[in-house]
């Protein structure tokens, strides 16, 4: 329970008393979960999927019952069914279908820079969250009916808080999860209902035309016919689920790391403007804009932590695993390991223009054979997206904001929020004129900042 209250300082605290294994003993309830920080580990469970299963979701439900339907997605599927079902949904996943996408995600971006007002403060998670919600409900959902896939995108966002909430209960047993779980039985009802219904119109209505995933699952077929409508069903929740919140905030924190270092924003920027931010390095590496996105995502993973479960007996390092085990396997962790990243702690985009870390040593995405479907679609929507954001606007973090991060279920989040000021470029006469600022909560001790920097409008 003491760990499960703080879970990122539990990670920490496990890796630096024990090293790259660890695992907790509850003595009396004989249950163990194993964390794994280094790369060897990750290999040897991620590599073999079919030994070591996926457990998304800690609260699957009864067998009949509509959390069991509405988590039978690909993040929850393991073995032959994973391996059919993630054949079927390769297609919405794959370049043309993301190229296809890229209009929509270019238009809802500068539907939500609009929204901002100039030398206002606001909360820049709480943004993302919105214009995720936006951007993943008409990928996923459909560009035809936005109204009813807003409120569908709402609907299973509140259903993924619930699970995150009493997830832990799935573990250990208290009064909170047994007084919730009825409630989120009841909530997936409604949730399923809705989903079929949209389903429905796809399959009743099919326009050959369409690009949103649902519709291209709607039509997919492979020698034993199409999805189950269990399947379609558990596919749209949990890749909204996977997707939705994770990316938000990934845009979050690469943003916040951007503002504080001005240097690589003002190097950014110019590239915006000149047409080149999306150009590979001359030396033949990625782009500013990719470094960029890379590195955020290797100092703060929106993906704190997934887990896998054994199903046979596994013998891992000096621990001797029964069946049904959990393994976690944590990126926070690992992303920061000196043996991998020089100098870990610190945001050093142009690092990426020399290295070269194994999938088990930097896994954003996951690795292995479950490596996440929707990763290309991530990088894509935040490589489209930040562009239209950056361009006309200057995001500086609010002078003395707490920046506080903890680990909410699997992801990373911000618990107070990220506040920022926008201000129009035009505003001060000039171009760019990026600073730093001073900043509270414990990302300073995540990494390792430079000192505020004057502003163009509160010079120090």
């Amino acid at each position: 329970m003491a760990f499960s209250r703080d879970l990122m300082g539990g990670l920490f605290q496990l890796h630096r008393d024990h090293g790259p294994i660890a695992a907790l003993r509850d003595q009396e309830a004989g249950q163990m979960v194993v964390c794994l920080f280094d790369p060897e580990y990750n290999k040897q469970v991620l590599s073999r999927a079919d030994r070591f299963q996926a457990r998304f979701f800690g609260i699957r439900g009864p067998k009949r019952s509509s959390q069991r339907r509405v988590t039978c997605g690909l993040l929850a599927m393991n073995g032959e069914q994973h391996k059919r079902n993630r054949r079927m949904v390769k297609e919405p996943f794959g370049p043309k279908a993301i190229a296809a996408y890229r209009p929509t995600i270019e238009q809802l971006a500068r539907e939500e820079s609009a929204q901002w007002r100039d030398g206002e403060a606001f909360d820049f998670n709480q943004a993302m969250i919105r214009y995720m919600l936006r951007v993943t409900s008409r990928l996923l959902f459909g560009l035809d009916e936005p109204t009813l896939a807003y409120e569908l995108g709402e609907q299973i966002a509140e259903w993924v808080t619930l699970n995150h909430e009493l997830g832990i209960g799935a573990l250990v047993s208290t009064p909170e999860f047994h007084a919730g779980y009825e409630g989120l039985l009841e909530f997936a009802k409604g949730l399923e209902s809705n989903v079929m219904r949209l389903i429905r119109r796809r399959q009743n209505d099919p326009d050959p035309n369409a690009h949103d995933v649902l519709s291209l699952l709607v039509r997919s077929h492979d020698a034993e016919g199409g999805l189950a409508d269990e399947e379609l069903v558990g596919q749209c929740c949990v890749l909204f689920a996977a997707a939705h919140m994770t990316t938000a905030h990934s845009f979050s924190w690469t943003t916040f790391l951007l503002a504080q270092h001005p240097e690589v924003m003002q190097t950014l920027w110019d590239q915006i403007h000149a047409g080149t931010a999306d150009d590979p390095h001359p030396a033949g590496g990625p782009s500013l804009l990719e470094r960029i996105i890379k590195e955020a995502m290797r100092v703060l993973p929106a993906s704190a932590y997934s887990v896998r479960m054994n199903i046979e007996r596994e013998q891992l390092g000096p621990l001797d695993l029964p069946p049904g085990t959990p393994i976690v396997f944590t990126p926070l962790v690992t992303h920061r390991l000196e043996s991998s990243f020089d100098d870990p702690q610190r945001f050093t985009p142009d690092r990426w223009l020399t290295i070269n870390p194994s999938p088990y040593a930097y896994h954003p995405f996951g690795a292995g054979p479950r490596r996440c479907i929707g990763g290309p679609l991530a990088m894509e929507v935040l490589r489209t997206s930040l562009p239209i954001f950056l361009r006309d606007w200057r995001l500086s973090v609010v002078a003395g904001a707490e920046v506080t991060a903890e680990v909410k279920s699997t992801m990373l989040n911000p618990r107070n929020g990220v506040p920022m000021i926008a201000e129009r470029h035009t505003t001060t006469g000039g171009c760019g004129g990026f600073h730093s600022s001073l900043v509270t909560g414990n990302v300073t001790e995540l990494v390792d900042l430079p000192a505020p920097t004057a502003s163009p409008r509160n010079p120090r």
